[in-house]
């Protein structure tokens, strides 16, 4: 659930190469959807359907600007509130409240069968900023990225938490031949629901992409996130994707993942299709 709206670390990894190599003036536009289903540790399911569309400007070889809006669909008791930089986890939901002015999600009393609620409608918009540094040696690359959320996403309906939030993140990959390891570390600051404490969470990433041939490239990581909550739990998750290069203006990417803990959903899959114009 850390990941997946926006695209996932390894997704801002595989950016970031680009960004290396990206040419003045490119824009790219992403289309996708991701599934995910798990109880989090609740007596009941939440399922959660994103498809964001995402707009990317590289000025030049160095920065590179995002915004991304989603359409969200939600089922499940109220525990979760979903989002594009990590969702917000607050406990076991009673299907008591569906917006934050009860409370948050999951902010009454327990009762001893669970409720289940399902909404709809347009998520969180989130904008970022990645600064890439000149490479060291020639073969190691940090990135510096800036991403802020502006609350569109209808609290009422448990959407979104009607708070804006921002992420700080840093990452350094480098080349191994075919292979491409990184490390991602990211602060993420919550904003509080009005009855509830929303924590500021640490988030860390640690894997490779492999590339197949010139088209063609997998690769696989473990991501963990910090508990949001007082009643939730981390979220740790083991994620692989495939992407392919089909032209010079269209690739495409699918993508599954498998919670290890409490905090994260117990699967999920999802796609991305994106064009560049003018290559």
């Amino acid at each position: 659930m850390n990941k997946k709206v926006l695209g996932s670390v390894i997704l801002s990894m595989a950016g970031g190469l680009a960004c290396h190599g990206a040419i003045a003036d490119e824009w790219k536009y992403t289309l996708g959807t991701d599934i995910s289903s798990g109880d989090y540790g609740d007596s009941a399911s939440t399922d959660i359907v994103s498809t964001p569309f995402t707009v990317s400007y590289s000025p030049s070889d160095q920065w590179t600007f995002k915004a991304s809006l989603p359409w969200v669909q939600i089922d499940g008791p109220g525990g979760v509130i979903p989002g594009g930089d990590g969702g917000v986890v607050v406990g076991n939901g009673n299907g008591n409240g569906r917006g934050n002015n009860g409370g948050g999600m999951g902010g009454g009393t327990t009762t001893t069968q669970t409720s289940t609620y399902s909404e709809s409608g347009v998520g969180d918009l989130w904008l970022s900023g990645t600064y890439s540094l000149e490479p060291v040696a020639e073969r190691w690359f940090f990135d510096l990225t800036g991403k802020f959320k502006v609350p569109t996403a209808d609290e009422d309906k448990g959407l979104g938490t009607g708070q804006t939030d921002y992420t700080l993140q840093a990452e350094a990959f480098t080349a191994m031949g075919d292979f491409t390891p990184y490390v991602t570390l990211a602060r993420k600051f919550k904003g509080d629901l009005p009855a509830q404490e929303i924590k500021d969470v640490w988030y860390t990433s640690v894997g490779s992409g492999y590339r197949l041939n010139d088209q063609s490239s997998v690769g696989m990581s473990l991501d963990y996130q910090q508990a949001t909550s007082d009643t939730s739990d981390p979220s740790t998750e083991l994620f692989g994707y495939l992407n392919h290069k089909f032209s010079q203006q269209w690739s495409g990417m699918l993508y599954a993942y498998l919670g290890l803990a409490d905090g994260s959903p117990d699967q999920g899959v999802g796609f991305q299709v994106s064009y560049r114009p003018g290559n």
